[in-house]
């Protein structure tokens, strides 16, 4: 009997051992997710030219920040990734918030609306889409593909719900689309490697 008890303590401790480094993980990732949302806030000022459109460096960070968020959702569930969606969205208005501070510049309640409801829309709907073709049809590629575009597409439109005074710039339009050309070629090459991950919870 007493050889018994053993042997589950030892079990429950081996799964409890197990389940601190899932948890740790889980927040690692949570921790680059959040960083590289920052990042991406960051690259907005800075651009580059293609022909007369400034296209800003963000355009390259955004799949990124959808491909960590789906390796979440596929690793440790779907409720480990929407906590990381919502650490990483406020995270980005405490990170505007704090610049704002720093250069003295008034903080915008749009902007910041903007960039929280946009952010975390767009994440969203790629989770609940992604988890669903995940355990409804055996992650097929070509609905992951359209899944991260429309998620881009989804945030981009959300954000100008508003700021939508960005519709008058000159060349916009223009802008968005061949942004979401350079965002469609990088997805290509970031839904072969989310192929390629192993799954690790399949229930929340």
């Amino acid at each position: 009997m007493p050889q018994k008890k053993k042997k589950t303590t030892r079990k429950t401790k081996r799964n409890q051992n197990k389940k601190n480094i899932i948890n740790n993980e889980c927040f690692m990732f949570s921790m680059l997710l959040a960083t590289i949302s920052i990042l991406a806030v960051t690259l907005n000022d800075y651009t580059f030219k293609i022909g007369v459109l400034n296209i800003t460096f963000s355009v390259f960070v955004f799949p990124i920040i959808l491909f960590i968020s789906n390796y979440i959702t596929k690793k440790y569930g779907f409720k480990a990734a929407l906590q990381a969606i919502f650490i990483s969205s406020l995270t980005i208005v405490a990170f505007i918030i704090l610049i704002k501070d720093l250069v003295n510049q008034p903080i915008s309640f749009l902007e910041l609306c903007g960039q929280f409801i946009s952010y975390f829309i767009g994440l969203f709907i790629n989770l609940c889409i992604y988890y669903y073709n995940l355990i409804n049809f055996k992650e097929n590629i070509f609905l992951i593909y359209f899944n991260y575009i429309f998620s881009i597409i989804m945030y981009h439109l959300v954000y100008l719900l508003f700021l939508y005074n960005m519709l008058a710039t000159e060349y916009f339009w223009n802008q968005y689309f061949v942004s979401l050309i350079i965002q469609g070629l990088m997805i290509i090459g970031l839904v072969w490697l989310d192929s390629k991950i192993e799954r690790g919870i399949s229930k929340d």
